[in-house]
């Protein structure tokens, strides 16, 4: 009896022994397993973040491709209207240089011109009646002097010409009452002097007593009878705007014999 329970007992011991044994392996076991899925896992999850960065860059570079497309389109568009650009600026410069030719060559033509018609001015004055020849003989000085001044434009130059031509045709289609000097019996005096226009020049000395006119047909200044002093007086009051415009009686020279 004794040596079966003895027995009985070592047998539980062993079977406990045994089972002790089998579940400390297989929980090794299990630990294991859980290990190599973890790090699996481990691997799969940084494989997939490989991945994902890998993705990631793919798009990047896909992005900067497509940009450097766009860009390159952009350029390609842009250099394309540079070139046109640049092709109508190249015929408007040969066009301004043509025009700068056209100038030049037109200067160089005027120019001669311009001296001319200041010659004809020139001649003209000195043979017109001699009303304010102070003033007009220092415009013609002054326009010689311009004429030889390099500084000036062309342009200038012949602006002033043309301004001069204008204040000469002014002076036909205004009366205009002023006082100067004028030589009488080898004395200057100072006397009134009326323009009317171009038709006639007159002077009346300040005291009223002598009246005379410009005689174009003998070149000099030939007294007036005292018939017209009343007249001359009125015409003088009138160009200085005195009295109303109204008809007056002087003696007009007749116009001369061109034939």
């Amino acid at each position: 009896m004794r040596l079966l329970q003895r027995q009985l007992w070592i047998a539980a011991v062993t079977a406990i022994a045994i089972l002790v044994s089998t579940d400390a392996s297989a929980q090794a076991t299990i630990s294991d397993a859980l290990d190599e899925q973890r790090q699996s896992q481990d691997a799969s999850i940084a494989t997939q973040q490989r991945v994902n960065a890998l993705d990631d860059d793919t798009r990047q570079m896909l992005n900067e491709y497509r940009n450097a497309l766009s860009q390159t389109a952009d350029l390609r568009a842009y250099n394309q209207q540079l070139e046109k650009l640049v092709a109508t600026q190249n015929v408007e410069i040969a066009d301004f240089e043509r025009q700068f030719q056209e100038i030049e060559t037109t200067k160089r033509q005027i120019l001669p011109l311009i001296l001319r018609m200041l010659d004809v001015l020139e001649e003209f004055v000195a043979l017109d009646i001699p009303f304010l020849p102070d003033e007009r003989r220092m415009r013609i000085e002054q326009l010689h002097v311009l004429m030889e001044r390099p500084d000036v434009p062309t342009s200038e130059k012949y602006r002033r010409i043309t301004e001069a031509y204008q204040v000469e045709l002014e002076y036909g289609h205004t009366i205009e009452a002023y006082e100067g000097e004028l030589e009488m019996g080898g004395e200057a005096l100072t006397v009134a002097f009326l323009r009317y226009g171009r038709l006639g020049l007159y002077y009346m000395t300040l005291d009223g007593q002598v009246i005379g006119h410009w005689d174009k047909a003998q070149d000099a200044w030939v007294t007036l009878d005292n018939d017209y002093r009343q007249s001359l007086d009125r015409a003088m009051r009138i160009a200085r705007k005195q009295l109303p415009p109204d008809l007056t009686r002087l003696p007009i020279p007749a116009p001369e014999d061109r034939t």
